[in-house]
């Protein structure tokens, strides 16, 4: 069974050794590279590799031309209640990996697949976890992720707010844990052929809804307040009589 990595040049960050384990103990390389592209908007210029901020998609990285952001854009995505991971990645690193390949090595989807192998093996350092990570939305070059309880709990006597508590408590530190190894290029990450294209990444918890809050509108306060004060009126009349 063949076998993938990636090795990034010391001194030349932007190009990479992309080697593959054979049959019969045979290593091959072929080194690819990006452009140093920069991004351009209506009021700045960034180079490549320069950090950047766009509003409602928090941090972003100029990368070859193209912003790469934490969250896709709010008209692309709707959230329930949940512990959600965002993921942002390069599709000119997934082209380049993909490029005179037969068979992709680059599956976007697969991310899932690997990161919970990862929070396993994280989590039997400790007492194992029983967060299930969950394909949510995909977008140009972003991936939303959802944590999940497994199977092995029973939430069919649980409200949703005591359900998300749980959700918190099994995935959130994993989640975070994946944010610092992708928002600090870990080594490990930086070498896994698919881990090694996404550039940022933030957890985010959306909280349950609560129904029947009482928003008043100017109609309704002025009601309560005439209420209130033939209230006091009438107060103040049996304390003179």
């Amino acid at each position: 069974m063949n076998s993938h990595f990636q090795i990034y040049h010391e001194d030349e960050f932007e190009c990479s050794d992309v080697c593959e384990c054979e049959i019969g103990e045979k290593l091959s390389c072929r080194t690819i590279c990006i452009d140093r592209m920069p991004c351009k908007t209506e009021f700045a210029f960034y180079n490549h590799a320069a950090p950047a901020y766009q509003a409602f998609r928090g941090r972003c990285l100029c990368y070859s031309g193209r912003f790469i952001c934490m969250k896709p854009s709010p008209t692309d995505y709707s959230l329930p209640h949940g512990v959600f991971l965002f993921l942002g990645y390069s599709e000119v690193d997934e082209r380049e990996l993909n490029k005179n390949h037969t068979t992709h090595l680059v599956v976007i989807q697969d991310v899932v697949r690997v990161l919970q192998a990862f929070i396993k093996d994280e989590a039997e350092k400790g007492n194992g976890t029983l967060c299930i990570l969950e394909f949510f939305n995909a977008t140009r070059e972003n991936v939303i992720i959802v944590g999940k309880l497994s199977d092995e709990v029973d939430v069919s006597k649980l409200t949703p707010m005591e359900i998300l508590e749980k959700e918190k408590d099994q995935c959130a530190d994993l989640m975070e844990l994946i944010v610092d190894r992708i928002n600090n290029r870990d080594a490990e990450f930086l070498s896994h052929i698919l881990l090694s294209i996404f550039k940022m990444a933030e957890i985010e918890i959306v909280p349950v809804e609560t129904s029947g809050a009482f928003h008043p509108d100017v109609s309704q306060l002025f009601t309560l307040t005439t209420f209130l004060t033939i209230v006091k009126i009438i107060q103040n009349y049996l304390t003179i009589s």
